[in-house]
């Protein structure tokens, strides 16, 4: 499978795909498009790895990318597809090393500059 292709069956391993954050379920599938709200990049045990936060008017979910200090495209105020499993983490939802392909944003630039905001936490340990 290639970051093109997405899962397009309404079950994975037994368990139904869920098409929005809300319906997300830990150790469930999930295909959802939304906007990346926010990133940093922190540190996961010894690791460093890149953090986004995607919003789909739904709810929002974590994207970790683990041994990455950036992924070039994915940054605050992007519309992206993922595809991955959800974990539960202290922070609430996550998916680690999930598929992703960026999609295009037809909002006018002002409005979206003015809606969103980054956030600059750093590494944590």
């Amino acid at each position: 499978m290639s970051s093109t292709e997405f899962t397009s069956a309404s079950e994975w391993g037994g368990r139904p795909v869920a098409r929005v954050i809300a319906d997300a379920r830990p150790r469930g599938r999930i295909v959802v498009t939304g906007t990346v709200v926010e990133v940093a990049t922190i540190r996961v045990g010894h690791v460093i790895s890149y953090r986004c936060l995607l919003d789909d008017g739904t709810g929002q979910v974590g994207l970790l990318f683990i041994g990455r200090n950036a992924i070039p495209g994915l940054v605050v105020g992007t519309r992206c597809t993922v595809e991955g499993t959800v974990r539960r983490e202290d922070n609430g939802l996550v998916v680690w090393n999930p598929l992703y392909r960026l999609e295009r944003n037809d909002e006018p630039r002002s409005t979206r500059d003015g809606d969103l905001h980054s956030s600059s936490e750093g590494c944590r340990t």
